[in-house]
């Protein structure tokens, strides 16, 4: 018989032996893990090869499409040339969107997109040219929006950084026409113009349209413009323009009132023409960096973007001028136009 104390002595002896190999169990199945852990991040670094990863040559495919092979399937197992990195059409569309929508370099999507620079650059020029094509005859972006001055970097040839140098900017730039209706859509532009041209000779084109019966047909259309527009006298009632300092004095007293409201209705249509037309830089951070000086990519760059933009203000239907002035003022039959240049 075994007394009361050795029969406790047991009890903890065993209690004891138990805890202790589950210690050691648990101690075991923890480095176990670890070494797997290790393993496996050993295995996707790859920086030593094991017996494991070294087979019989003779159990391979090539040795075995050598062995029992033709000469034409064994020519057709590889391609015969490197596989392109941008598989399907919405991963370049894709790319050419990201590349209009943000400001990123060229390093920061070869990451995103998995390719080489000069694969980036190759698939990035086709992907413009196929944009410009698709764009042309698609009904929602058929006009153009261009931007009132672009920053353009400076090219290598001196005349050609003479001709686009502006020097009241001191810096090299495009400069262009756009032309709003009331509506927020663009009904005429012109853009990629090299140099500080004046407005004037940006449009020209424009103001022959607008006193073109053809085109505008009803006398009472009328572009709001700022005061440096250039206006002939054929042109007399078709300019709206804001006041300038000292203009109130002279008008007729009776008439200053109504000078007063045409003036401030002019300076609210020309800011939410600004407004609207800042929007494409927003939505379309690429027309903040520097454009290719290359006038032909230019070109196609800037009309592509401008493009998108006429569609997304079709299509989302909150452009600027419209959100100002919905509700507060009906737009009439006959088409009014906003000038921003």
């Amino acid at each position: 018989m075994i007394d009361g104390d050795d029969g406790v002595i047991l009890l903890l002896y065993e209690a004891y032996k138990t805890h202790t190999e589950r210690v050691r169990d648990a101690r075991r199945d923890v480095h176990q893990l670890l070494l797997e852990e290790e393993w496996r991040v050993a295995m996707r670094e790859r920086h030593y090869l094991t017996t494991q990863c070294l087979d019989a040559p003779c159990a391979s495919g090539w040795m075995t499409l050598y062995e029992y092979g033709t000469d034409i399937n064994f020519l057709n197992a590889t391609s015969l040339t490197r596989p392109p990195k941008l598989r399907y059409l919405h991963h370049v569309l894709g790319l050419v969107l990201t590349f209009y929508v943000g400001s990123m370099e060229q390093s920061s999507l070869c990451i995103t997109f998995g390719a080489p620079p000069s694969t980036l650059s190759r698939t990035l020029r086709k992907a413009e040219e196929a944009l410009v094509r698709a764009l042309n005859g698609y009904a929602p972006a058929r006009i153009s929006w261009p931007s009132p001055s672009c920053q353009v970097q400076e090219p290598s040839n001196a005349d050609l950084q003479n001709a686009m140098y502006n020097g009241w900017l001191h810096s090299v730039f495009v400069t262009g026409t756009i032309c709003f209706a009331a509506d927020g859509c663009i009904i005429w532009s012109r853009h990629n113009c090299p140099g500080s041209w004046n407005d004037s000779d940006t449009s020209l084109e424009f103001r022959g349209k607008l006193t073109d019966p053809q085109y505008c047909p009803d006398g009472r259309m009328s572009v709001v413009s700022d005061s440096t527009f250039p206006c002939s006298t054929a042109m007399t009632g078709r300019i709206l323009t804001p006041l300038k300092d000292g203009d109130i004095e002279k008008i007729e007293p009776s008439l200053r009132a109504t000078a007063r409201t045409l003036h401030s209705a002019i300076t609210s249509i020309r800011q939410a023409a600004e407004w609207g037309m800042g929007c494409v830089q927003k939505v379309y951070s690429r027309l903040n960096l520097p454009l290719p000086y290359d006038p032909n990519l230019r070109g196609m760059r800037i009309g592509n973007l401008f493009r998108l933009a006429n569609y997304r203000v079709r299509t989302v239907g909150i452009p600027e001028i419209k959100t100002t002035f919905s509700g507060a003022m009906e737009i009439p039959e006959q088409l009014t136009l906003s000038w921003c240049g």
